[in-house]
């Protein structure tokens, strides 16, 4: 299927999760290959560990992209982002003392 990049901008990124990431901004293509390397997603929010409201997602994270939305994989690390691991292990379980 074809999708002209016009009609994507502006679509929710969410993780498979279903957590909201922000909007696509951009596809950046590079130009050597015309293949698409990253989806520049604005959050337009606050994300723990984050510095900028723009992520630079890979495209080997992007599960699925419609012109409805795109689904990217929960463990994504945004590129050039400080996130800690903490923010994305769920902690471990502790068993209760007696």
């Amino acid at each position: 299927m074809q999708i002209r990049p016009r009609k994507l901008i502006g679509i929710p990124v969410k993780t498979r999760a279903g957590q909201l990431l922000g909007k696509l901004a951009d596809v950046l293509v590079e130009t050597n290959t015309g293949r698409v390397e990253f989806l520049l997603v604005r959050t337009g929010m606050a994300i723990p560990g984050l510095s900028r409201d723009e992520l630079r997602i890979a495209w080997s994270q992007v599960i699925s992209l419609s012109e409805k939305e795109a689904i990217v994989a929960d463990a994504t690390i945004p590129v050039g982002s400080r996130m800690l691991a903490m923010n994305i292990v769920p902690p471990t379980l502790e068993a209760p003392t007696p």
